[in-house]
């Protein structure tokens, strides 16, 4: 259900930004792509990105603005990662493999606008959906009897909603060519679906469930920088 609201969001946007284009030809309408250039370089460094430096999750946006004034604002991110460990007796490794989607949607309006800097306030509309899952196979045997296989997967999943104000500042280093960063203060609500299934050779499998229900509130300094390309 979320993801087709996803999808509802970015076809009404798109539709609503082709209009525009198409009733004028003239300089009236700007647009923006901004990419993460901190979250990008940190992804390429390290397997684990949200170790250091804290970031916020959205790799691309863009903007479109009305007179260079009122704007509507996308952002999206994407992160996957696998991580394998090692444990001491056992032949297989226990493996993580962790999904995250995040996207934003909102307003904004640009209140100062000078040849080289542009601050902005905005407000957006958030949704994110994540989920992470362990398997661990371990191994156990009680003599006599013949040693017995256990897998354990542990399954978590995210689903969250919310909303952020904050303010933004673009300096523009070329005609084209900007850098931007924004002070977000947003708040989340999530809702965290735990799975864990045990299954063990001759055995029926076993499934047990929880679901637990998150709300807090979170104010991001201005680490990520964006790199913004302008038309």
């Amino acid at each position: 259900m979320a993801m087709k609201k996803i999808q509802h969001v970015i076809i009404t946007l798109f539709l609503f930004c082709s209009s525009l284009l198409a009733q004028d030809s003239t300089k009236i309408i700007n647009q923006e792509v901004g990419f993460n250039t901190v979250l990008l370089i940190k992804q390429l460094i390290s397997n684990n990105p949200s170790s250091t430096l804290d970031q916020l999750p959205y790799s691309i946006f863009y903007n479109i603005y009305f007179k260079d004034l009122i704007g509507i604002r996308v952002g999206l991110g994407f992160s996957t990662s696998k991580d394998e460990s090692s444990i001491e007796g056992q032949n297989t490794p226990r493996t993580t493999n962790t999904n995250e989607l995040d996207l934003r949607t909102g307003i904004s309006y640009n209140f100062v606008r000078s040849k080289r800097i542009t601050l902005n306030v905005f407000a957006d509309n958030l949704i994110q959906q994540g989920k992470t899952e362990t398997v661990n196979t371990s191994t156990t045997q009680a003599f006599p009897n013949p040693v017995q296989k256990i897998t354990t997967t542990t399954s978590d999943k995210i689903s969250g909603s919310g909303f952020q104000l904050g303010v933004g500042v673009k300096y523009n280093l070329y005609k084209h060519l900007s850098i931007y960063a924004e002070i977000p203060i947003g708040f989340m609500t999530t809702t965290t679906t735990s799975d864990v299934t045990v299954s063990e050779l001759g055995q029926a499998t076993q499934t047990t469930s929880n679901s637990d229900k998150n709300s807090q509130s979170k104010i991001t300094i201005p680490t990520t920088i964006y790199l913004v390309l302008r038309f």
